[in-house]
């Protein structure tokens, strides 16, 4: 198993599905935060990304470095057992991947940052494409039996689902009242023993619309892409 090192900031975004991931798996990595990593501040820095941004998946000490939340997630899932081997199958879970995927802007940036009526206006402008996308899960969950996309074997599109779905609920605590089927997935996906772990320990992300804070070791940090 190569070692693994990712590197991020103080939100809750773009490495989560990578995360669930790997603790679903029992795979080990170390998180490391951009300044840390560099052991300088993030702005100073990001030339030493492929492509200015984060996340990286760093592989064994930077013998190669892994950019795009995507491809770090495709990645895992090859390494772990959560991308299928059949490539008919693997295009199909692909698709639901990207699906999850573009609901990362705005909601993620929106849920993260935005506060009083900034937040208020980003979240009413959002609900109903969420709710539309929902739709979608739901219609394609019923495909298969199980409570998986695709049976009773997840897959990494399980928990690029699984992600913004939990963090849409930041908008609407009902938000899967009349989605029984993505409702179930989400149970799923938190029973898997290395998730429930996961969400256990994870800095708990609190003031979502009037001050986002990460409480990191017991202490309410601002989040962000800057220490402190």
């Amino acid at each position: 198993m190569p070692k693994l090192e990712l590197v991020y900031f103080k939100m809750r975004a773009l490495a989560e599905a990578a995360q669930l991931m790997l603790w679903a798996t029992d795979t080990p990595y170390i998180y490391a935060m951009a300044w840390d990593y560099f052991g300088e501040p993030w702005a100073g820095n990001k030339t030493r990304a492929p492509f200015r941004q984060l996340p990286m998946l760093v592989i064994d000490g930077g013998q190669q470095q892994v950019a795009q939340s995507g491809a770090i997630c495709r990645y895992i899932a090859g390494l772990t057992g959560l991308a299928p081997e059949d490539a008919g199958l693997r295009a199909e879970v692909d698709s639901v991947f990207e699906a999850s995927q573009e609901w990362f802007f705005p909601l993620n940036p929106t849920v993260n940052f935005a506060v009083g009526d900034d937040f208020a206006a980003k979240r009413e402008a959002q609900l109903p494409g969420l709710h539309l996308r929902l739709g979608d899960f739901e219609r394609y969950l019923s495909r298969h039996e199980g409570p998986f996309f695709f049976g009773d074997q997840p897959y990494y599109c399980d928990f690029g689902v699984f992600h913004h779905v939990d963090l849409a609920h930041f908008f609407d605590a009902d938000l899967l009242a009349d989605y029984p089927r993505v409702s179930a997935m989400m149970e799923a996906v938190r029973g898997i023993s290395g998730v429930a772990a996961y969400l256990d320990q994870r800095p708990e992300l609190i003031g979502v619309g009037t001050k986002p804070q990460l409480v990191i070791d017991g202490t309410p940090e601002a989040t962000g892409v800057a220490k402190g």
